[in-house]
């Protein structure tokens, strides 16, 4: 997907969803625009767009980084002699 049309399709939508709706809305896009390679580092270049999509794109990030140190962590528990 063409990141330029990334914001312009939030837009387009967002007006028509009710507001008690929107941060739903904003994580089913988000993890659509993942599932469309749309990669963690693009998205977070949309942070401050809109704060229902900053919520959702921070939470994509938090996993992220979770997932990390978790990686790290387990590498280096494997390398530890007993």
């Amino acid at each position: 997907m063409d990141e330029s049309l990334v914001m312009e399709l939030w837009d387009t939508f967002r007006e028509y969803i009710p507001d008690k709706n929107k941060e739903m809305a904003a994580s089913q896009y988000v993890d659509f625009l993942l599932g469309k390679d749309i990669d963690a580092g693009t998205l977070e270049s949309f942070l401050g767009y809109d704060s229902y999509l900053d919520t959702a794109i921070q939470n994509v990030l938090d996993e992220e980084k979770e997932f990390e140190e978790e990686e790290n962590e387990d590498y280096y528990d494997e390398d530890e002699d007993y």
